[in-house]
């Protein structure tokens, strides 16, 4: 019985950030479905507490947050549990080197490049240019793979 080929290195960093992904979107969905819910509580809270006038920041983000309705929080929720899902299922494909899991990350990422630069040319941030770098990484990596792989089949 022959041992499998090991994961390349790159592919076992794409399935991390990935992963870590999936966790990150999962808070946020969980984040925002618990203050939907207790959206009364919080703008009561927040008007209490801004009257006191002590943190320009916390009434800054609390405004934020409120300007939102809750019908936006739930449906951004629900948007971010369907991401966090889409990323798992990419995180498992790549784990288990499918290529139907490569183009799926391929076409994914390659659709959110133009939206990631608009973002980045209406107000730059080093988060987001961390976040455009690393998938401009994945794509070229998963796409040279993918190529890589076609090209073997070919022959």
């Amino acid at each position: 019985m022959s041992q499998p080929e090991p994961r390349p290195r790159a592919l076992v960093a794409i399935v991390i950030y990935k992963c870590f992904s999936v966790g990150l979107l999962t808070c946020v969905a969980i984040g925002l479905f618990l203050t939907s819910k207790k959206y009364d509580s919080l703008f009561t809270f927040a008007e209490e507490y801004m009257m006191t006038g002590k943190r320009e920041i916390i009434k800054a983000g609390l405004t934020q947050i409120l300007s939102v309705s809750t019908t936006k929080m739930q449906l951004g929720a629900f948007v971010a549990l369907v991401y966090a899902a889409v990323n798992g299922i990419e995180a498992i494909g790549l784990w288990n080197q499918k290529a139907w899991a490569t183009i799926l990350v391929v076409g994914i990422v390659g659709i959110t490049i133009p939206v990631e630069i608009y973002e980045i040319i209406q107000k730059a941030s080093i988060v987001k240019f961390v976040v455009f770098a690393i998938n401009i990484a994945m794509f070229i990596y998963l796409l040279r793979h993918a190529l890589a792989e076609r090209q073997k089949h070919q022959k």
